[in-house]
């Protein structure tokens, strides 16, 4: 019978081609989108071919062993049989055997290793697609450009390339800090349509020269822009910088009413400046109620300020509301799927509950505006490596982030992904190709600097910290890789101030940080090491330290056992901690303990990098794009 690792690679059923790792079925130009479950029942069938799976089986696989009546099993068939036309009896595909189960009707072909990589190559090409907010347009010479200016070879900034920098609200009123927001994501969603031409979202005004910034985010041109609103009336502004100077600029006057009209005349006026008259029309898809889009991008600030109290719950009350009012607007969706991934994160939410809503909601969204099947891949990516389910995770990262219009978290993402299961080198590469893409982003230049910090690279690690912290961002996993970053180049002082902060605005007791501090500045005093372990086992019983943080501080302890026991918590669903900790140079000694490996093994890791050809040579994986 065929074994999970080989039906992820794909596989045909009857005249259907079934590719797991995108969630689809494939009849001629046919494609079906089972939800997750009912996709679930299909591989607990396949998985025994064309013999009988019992409705415990299925229950234990599919429904993790929780108490399920029927009905749910039923209905998963039904669906199922629904995708594959397979209602009429007698079914060709899946057949009840009453009292006992179910099974496929027809034997399973499993694809070749290289027809997986043609699956692979041909889900990856690029299509049209919409996105929420902060869009940029990919092309593989700003790809290249990423690369090179990674590996150090000069490159002057690309032909026909401008960012569109924060627009300033000058209306002093903070309630408009959502439509000043809305209205320049919107300009640059609008001039993704200009061929040839790379447009990026800036995120942040920096106290810098125009030249000097042209040269920081590499590029040709920057478009500043203000809007003022009076009442119901807005007054847009904008200025195009080139060459050491304003080379064009306009403004635009209307109502709050009309703000479609005036997004689409203000990208009208722009286009012409920058490339001249043209016949062609800029068409973008509109929700069709106004009140719609307005909730749609209250939601888009909220998300974007996720640090601020309750933020994450506005957000899902706005796309909600987005949703209710227009249900064909695909990018309300995107944004409710990312929040809901973002939950156990930011709100220690049921992991298994958040994937699946998320799941729902970009399936939903795909139902509604198939342009977004293509961005939205990268929800499935971090469901599915949150999952450890690795195969498929980068499947559908790959395909998000090789989209035509894509979401910075693509990038941000897959760098995670790949540092969690050890290519750390490949986890820099991604996280600042994607940042040549987004340069503004908080939470990519914070991907970064951490990147660099667990590779030793300590210089270019606080180039980016301190970029992230102009950039406002300021979660504690951030803090605390920058309190360890700190620690690595001898400021333990300052290192133990960000970690007590840290804990702090967690809402944590930082009763660990001092006795930690303390054996780690004098670690052969037996005393104080002894000390600093009591006080991280009183902080664990009191559930007032983190996995990531005791993981660490255990392994740099000495107590190897307990820092397994931590690493063992990643086996439960969801993410304990940043797997990437795992890998980094400090915790070689962890690696060694004879509970290691059998770990990477239960978490998939091993059968992974025996996928993608990478060796494990005692300490580290290297793979062959390292």
């Amino acid at each position: 019978m065929p074994t999970e690792e080989e039906l992820n690679r794909g596989f045909n059923l009857g005249e259907w081609e079934v590719l797991p790792g995108h969630g689809e079925l494939h009849r001629g130009d046919r494609v079906e989108r089972p939800e997750p479950k009912v996709f679930a029942v299909l591989i607990a069938l396949a998985k025994r071919d064309t013999n009988l799976v019992t409705k415990q089986e299925l229950i234990d696989e599919v429904w993790d062993g929780r108490p399920t009546t029927d009905e749910p099993i039923a209905r998963c068939l039904s669906q199922l049989r629904g995708h594959l036309d397979d209602r009429e009896r007698p079914h060709q595909f899946i057949e009840t055997l009453q009292r006992r189960g179910y099974r496929l009707k027809q034997a399973v072909e499993l694809h070749s290793p290289s027809d997986a990589v043609n699956a692979v190559a041909s889900a990856v090409k690029p299509g049209p697609s919409l996105f929420m907010w902060r869009l940029v347009a990919i092309v593989l010479g700003v790809g290249f450009l990423a690369i090179a200016a990674f590996n150090g070879i000069p490159q002057g900034p690309p032909a026909n390339s401008i960012v569109v920098m924060p627009f300033e609200n000058l209306s002093g009123n903070e309630s408009d800090e959502y439509l000043v927001l809305g209205f320049k994501e919107e300009l640059v969603q609008i001039l993704q349509g200009l061929d040839d031409y790379t447009v990026k979202s800036g995120r942040v005004n920096y106290e810098k020269e125009s030249d000097e910034i042209l040269a920081l985010l590499g590029v040709e041109s920057l478009l500043f822009g203000s809007l003022r609103r009076s009442g119901d009336e807005l007054k847009i502004n904008y200025q195009i910088f080139r060459d050491g100077g304003i080379v064009s600029g306009g403004d635009i006057t209307g109502s709050v009413a009309d703000l479609f009209a005036l997004q689409e005349s203000l990208a009208s006026k722009v286009r012409e400046d920058l490339i001249g008259k043209s016949t062609q029309t800029l068409i973008k898809r509109r929700p069709t109620d106004s009140e719609a889009y307005d909730s749609y991008m209250r939601g888009v600030y909220a998300l974007e300020h996720r640090g601020d109290d309750e933020n994450l719950e506005k957000a899902i009350e706005l796309f909600e509301n987005a949703i209710r009012l227009d249900k064909n607007y695909g990018p309300s969706y995107l944004a409710l799927a990312t929040v809901y991934t973002l939950m156990p994160n930011y709100r220690n939410a049921p992991p298994v509950e958040m994937d699946s809503l998320a799941l729902q909601t970009i399936n939903a969204g795909i139902a509604a505006d198939p342009n977004l099947k293509d961005t939205g891949s990268f929800i499935w990516g971090y469901v599915y490596h949150k999952q450890k389910r690795w195969d498929e995770a980068e499947t559908a990262y790959l395909r998000a982030i090789n989209a035509d219009v894509i979401d910075s978290n693509a990038f941000n993402w897959y760098s995670r992904m790949l540092a969690s299961v050890g290519r750390l080198n490949d986890s820099l590469r991604v996280a600042r190709i994607g940042l040549e893409l987004d340069p503004g982003s908080p939470s990519l230049n914070s991907r970064v600097a951490m990147s660099y910090t667990w590779l030793s690279d300590n210089e270019h690690a606080q180039e980016f910290y301190d970029r992230a912290n102009n950039l406002g961002w300021r979660g504690s996993v951030h803090k605390l890789g920058y309190a360890f970053m700190l620690m690595q180049t001898g400021q333990l002082e300052t290192a133990q101030n960000l970690a007590i902060t840290a804990e702090n605005e967690a809402g944590r007791s930082a009763s660990w940080v001092a006795p930690f501090f303390s054996a780690f500045g004098d670690p052969s005093d037996a005393i104080k090491v002894q000390a600093a372990i009591a006080a991280f086992d009183e902080a664990a019983e009191a559930r007032q330290v983190t996995p990531l943080v005791e993981l660490m501080a255990r392994s740099l302890l000495g107590d190897l056992d307990g820092a397994m026991r931590i690493a063992e918590l990643l086996l439960q669903p969801g993410e304990a901690f940043e797997m990437d900790l795992l890998f980094i140079p400090e915790l070689a000694q962890l690696r060694q303990h004879p509970d290691f490996m059998p770990l990477m093994k239960r978490l998939g890791i091993t059968d992974y990098w025996a996928s993608r050809g990478c060796v494990w040579d005692g300490d580290k994986v290297n793979c062959p794009s390292d």
